[in-house]
């Protein structure tokens, strides 16, 4: 199963955590099998209706006026104001401070990236709304971690906005060349490695 794994009071690898002693969680992680079995087994296929969908999704489902707290943003929010975020340049622009810029939809649809790639104005809100405070949400609904994430979802598994996402990242990938030289580190933010 999963959740927020065992809590080790700052015990295993807290000298990496910057700030000092930390209550670290173990991580938890699914097996081959989870993804050999593919999104759609994980969370179902897409609305047809895709902005439609990502509205109801964000505005309307039950932990759509739900607060939360991602943790690495300053913030607390709801999927619903976050949906606001990325579809009004008022609000695009009031929440563009400190580290957070939002760029405007119409802007990101005139980018060379994104017409190379193809994407479509819903997979572009897509990528806007998981580069912000929402990619805590998105990431309860595929790993069921932490368990007070995947708690306050209330049932919703933003679906239609996960394909969008996945579908945006391929189409990016096609037309994107990382040099061969390229080192990605993942940080484990609190977390330590299981035995």
């Amino acid at each position: 199963g999963r959740g927020d794994g065992d809590k080790s009071g700052g015990q295993g690898n807290s000298k990496f955590a910057q700030g000092g002693e930390v209550e670290l969680r173990t991580a938890v992680y699914g097996k081959l099998a989870d993804f050999s079995k593919g999104l759609v087994e994980a969370i179902g296929l897409p609305d047809p209706r895709l902005l439609e969908a990502m509205t109801r999704e964000h505005c309307t489902s039950g932990d759509s006026k739900l607060l939360f707290s991602p943790g690495n943003y300053d913030t607390t929010t709801t999927p619903e104001a976050e949906w606001r975020v990325v579809t009004d340049e008022e609000e695009g622009k009031r929440v563009s401070e400190g580290k957070r810029r939002v760029r405007w939809i119409e802007d990101l649809l005139l980018d060379d990236l994104a017409q190379k790639a193809g994407l479509r104005k819903e997979e572009i809100l897509a990528l806007l709304l998981y580069t912000g405070p929402m990619f805590y949400k998105y990431n309860a609904v595929l790993r069921g971690f932490p368990a007070a994430a995947a708690d306050g979802l209330a049932g919703n598994k933003y679906t239609t906005t996960l394909h969008l996402i996945v579908s945006a990242v391929i189409k990016l990938s096609r037309c994107m060349v990382l040099p061969k030289d390229r080192v990605v580190y993942r940080g484990l933010g609190g977390l330590e490695l299981p035995e």
